[in-house]
């Protein structure tokens, strides 16, 4: 196994990760956790935060499940929209 590198949507989202799940942070907005990682802590870590994340290689950004209470207010199409407004950002904010 090799150790999993994530992006994130913003520099101090991917430094508060970093911090509480005591893994590599390399300045920028890129982590890298060891081949063994505690999901449930990585998961809590980055609801904690709100921030999107990808893994590094892709070009868009993973949105972790939102509850129902987040959900309601927003319709299908306000979903979608706010989800290809974030892949632009990424885009242009990550170097390839």
């Amino acid at each position: 196994m090799r150790p999993l590198r994530l992006l994130f949507e913003t520099q101090e989202a991917a430094r508060e990760v970093a911090f509480m799940l005591r893994c590599e942070y390399d300045g920028c907005n890129m982590i890298t956790l060891p081949p063994v990682h505690d999901i449930l802590s990585l998961r809590t870590a980055i609801e904690l935060t709100g921030s999107d994340f990808c893994f590094d290689g892709d070009h868009y950004p993973l949105v972790l499940p939102l509850s129902n209470e987040e959900l309601s207010p927003l319709s299908e199409e306000q979903l979608v929209e706010r989800i290809s407004r974030k892949a632009e950002l990424w885009c242009s904010e990550v170097p390839f």
